[in-house]
């Protein structure tokens, strides 16, 4: 994901994986983003913290 903006599909589809085991999140790289959008608004350390906050998420990797 790139999770610069997280919504509620994020947070469900995270809940959903929990039930599975643990929960790693790839977490879209600022040159990856940048390939195929806009420049995020937030780095990719800002947006692998948010991610990795989030209930559930066991470990964020960059993608």
């Amino acid at each position: 994901m790139s999770a610069d903006i997280i919504h509620p599909g994020h947070l469900n589809i995270i809940k959903e994986a929990v039930k599975l085991g643990d929960v790693t999140v790839g977490v879209l790289t600022d040159r990856a983003i940048a390939s195929y959008k806009r420049v995020p608004y937030m780095s990719y350390e800002q947006r692998s913290a948010v991610v990795e906050a989030l209930k559930g998420v066991v470990r964020v990797i960059p993608q």
